[in-house]
């Protein structure tokens, strides 16, 4: 049995992702290392940084399927929803332990590193909501509303025009 195409496309998405911050951790490592000397905490924040922007493409490409599958009769999935969500922490996380396996020496910014992880998956989180409110918007109920309005009122207008039709060829004979 196949998994749920959306589930597909997320894995592939965060793939690519994974692969993307891979490479971008090894830039931001070099460019780091030119900072260590200065301050301990800059390496912490320059990997963190690196982080968010490597993930955040991969979150604007799942929320762009997301709204792309809306475009279909559903209006909302919270399932795909929770999935998008879900998987920001693990990608996160990932990256995270990337960056901390980049170096096996114990130093004093690894601690920081970890300690903003969380922090990142909630500003990386609060993102996707406030994409995610966007797509409600855009898919809301009141599309649905202006669109049964058109509906009904074609309706009514098909019904009057049938009904001028019929008087019309009712005079004739």
């Amino acid at each position: 049995m196949s998994a749920d195409p959306f589930d597909e496309a997320l894995s592939g998405i965060f793939a690519r992702s994974e692969q993307a911050l891979s490479e971008q951790l090894d830039k931001a490592k070099a460019r780091a290392e030119t900072l260590q000397a200065e301050d301990t905490s800059r390496l912490a924040f320059t990997l963190t940084e690196t982080i968010e922007h490597a993930l955040e493409p991969a979150i604007e490409a799942a929320l762009d399927r997301y709204d792309e599958a809306l475009g279909r009769p559903p209006a909302s999935n919270p399932q795909w929803e929770q999935a998008v969500r879900a998987r920001i922490p693990l990608a996160v996380d990932a990256g995270v332990q990337h960056a901390l396996a980049i170096d096996q020496l114990t130093h004093p910014w690894k601690p920081l590193l970890k300690a903003e992880a969380p922090k990142l998956s909630e500003r990386l989180v609060a993102k996707a909501n406030a994409r995610l409110a966007e797509i409600h918007r855009k898919h809301g109920p009141h599309r649905r509303r202006t669109r049964l309005r058109r509906e009904w009122s074609l309706r009514f207008a098909l019904l009057a025009l049938g009904v001028v039709l019929g008087a019309m060829i009712r005079s004739l004979f």
